[in-house]
């Protein structure tokens, strides 16, 4: 092997060399992000269901004399960019998910749920989210 054809080869094996450690580098910050975009995403989801839960509790348990309860609030965008649907059922209570990329979150709000005759409702986090209880017929219903 001449001296030509030893420079082409050196230069082939550090190419490859320098070509794999960048591969190997990128792949390795793309798994952190991903995971941390993911423990982001369950992190936000169990977040915004607490929420919503103490937001219930606090609609059925503030006002003694009333008949009716309605609470507003708007919920905070903290999943990326991501939109967060909030359905409230009587058999699997309440329901936080991101649909385009199939998370979930589910509670029974600490077993309140079953104890009402009807829940229902479904919101999203792009317009403002209102729980209403009916203290007479015991109904909780999402707006």
């Amino acid at each position: 092997m001449n001296k030509g054809q030893s420079l082409v080869v050196q230069f082939v094996i550090f190419f490859l060399i320098g070509f794999t450690l960048f591969i190997s580098t990128g792949s390795i910050f793309k798994y952190q992000s991903d995971m941390f975009r993911e423990r982001n995403i369950e992190s936000s989801l169990n977040l915004s269901n607490s929420y919503l839960s103490s937001v219930i509790i606090s609609a059925i348990d503030s006002c003694k004399e009333c008949d009716f309860v309605s609470i507003t609030t708007k919920m905070q965008n903290m999943t990326a960019g991501y939109i967060l649907e909030f359905e409230l059922t009587k058999a699997s209570g309440l329901n936080v998910s991101i649909p385009q990329i199939k998370k979930y979150s589910n509670s029974t709000v600490h077993n309140l749920i079953f104890s009402l005759n009807n829940s229902s409702g479904k919101s999203g986090s792009t317009e403002p989210l209102t729980l209403t209880f009916n203290k007479n017929q015991n109904n909780l219903g999402v707006k």
